[in-house]
């Protein structure tokens, strides 16, 4: 496992307070260990005079790859969602067993994905989480039983029914 804990945190440091930080981790490995060669991340949940904010990252996946984010260690009962390019939604909050929340994407679309994690309901924390991002062959045995996607996103509203996305966009009144 590589360790990338620096990463994150330094980024915001330099940059001051970001919404999101991009990380582009150039391998993908072929590995049947489970979570081998992924990035740990080492995240903090900031509770803001009572306004839960989740922790966000923007994390890199090529077209037809497998990724896999877990959280392995936290002191709290997290989730995580994590937004695909084209909107679908992918979410968890207890797949790793012990509260420890796990998204299994097999065969993403090329692009960057918003990763958020965050307690499961929404409530304040002041809490540390370690994330484990790894991008994978596709069919590799860490994206065995994948996630399944919640639904898409349209703006700020999540469809629960992704055949809606298209749908019920509204059409520019100024199209011909």
């Amino acid at each position: 496992m590589k360790s990338k804990s620096f990463l994150a945190p330094a980024l915001l440091l330099a940059c001051g307070l970001a919404n999101a930080t991009n990380l582009f981790d150039p391998s993908v490995s072929s590995t049947s260990t489970l979570d081998g060669s992924s990035l740990e991340l080492d995240g903090t949940l900031h509770d803001t005079n009572g306004n839960p904010a989740p922790w966000v990252v923007e994390v890199y996946a090529g077209a037809g790859e497998c990724m896999r984010l877990f959280v392995t260690t936290t002191a709290f009962d997290a989730k995580i969602t994590a937004i695909a390019p084209n909107g679908t939604v992918y979410r968890d909050d207890d797949g790793g067993g012990s509260l420890r929340p796990l998204v299994k994407i097999d065969r993403t679309m090329q692009g960057w994905y918003t990763v958020q994690v965050a307690h499961y309901a929404g409530f304040p924390q002041n809490a540390n989480f370690t994330l484990l991002y790894g991008r994978y062959a596709t069919g590799n045995v860490n994206c065995a039983n994948p996630t399944s996607p919640f639904g898409r996103t349209r703006g700020d509203e999540v469809l629960k029914d992704p055949s809606q996305a298209a749908a019920q966009v509204p059409k520019d009144p100024d199209a011909p």
